[in-house]
């Protein structure tokens, strides 16, 4: 009989010695960020982001389409801008809101021209309660200046219009 437990043979030396493998991690070359997923936040913040990065980078004080956007949905969210202060009282909450001058210009004499005709005087007339004294160019009250631009002028009036729809969707509330 042959011996079962016998020890097995010994096997030849390796040509080269083994070594344990050495995980390398890789190297985080920029920072981890959380998981983007769709959401209906995902838009907001991208403009978010763009906005904040261009923030630093205006070139003038004029309104954008954003800005009107951030307005109309402040107001939408059920914020309210008393019509008595201006935005020269709060400067923090104006630089915040671009769009805020212009609305508290917009409601200043959407107020004036709904207390006028509340309160008829027996010689007034159509056209003098729609008459008011012209705003000096340069002024927040004014929109446009004789020389500027059709498409500068055609696209704050349409700012304007959006800006009023705001006054009224609001003082009707």
């Amino acid at each position: 009989m042959s011996d079962i437990h016998a020890p097995a043979p010994p096997l030849p030396p390796p040509s080269e010695p083994l070594e344990t493998p050495v995980l390398a991690l890789p190297r985080l070359i920029s920072p981890l960020y959380k998981q983007h997923s769709w959401s209906p936040d995902a838009y907001r913040e991208e403009a978010w982001i763009r906005r904040k990065g261009n923030s630093k980078n205006r070139r003038s004080k004029s309104v954008t389409e954003e800005d009107l956007d951030e307005l109309k949905a402040c107001i939408e969210l059920g914020f309210g801008f008393d019509g008595s202060s201006s935005p020269e009282v709060d400067q923090r909450l104006s630089d915040t809101l671009p769009a805020l001058g212009l609305y508290f210009a917009v409601n200043k004499q959407y107020n004036d021209t709904v207390s006028k005709s509340t309160t008829p005087t027996p010689s007034s007339s159509t056209a003098s309660e729609c008459d008011s004294t012209p705003s000096p160019l340069g002024s927040p009250h004014t929109l446009f200046g004789p020389g500027d631009n059709p498409q500068t002028v055609k696209a704050r009036l349409k700012q304007w219009a959006q800006v009023v729809a705001c006054t009224v969707r609001q003082s009707s509330s």
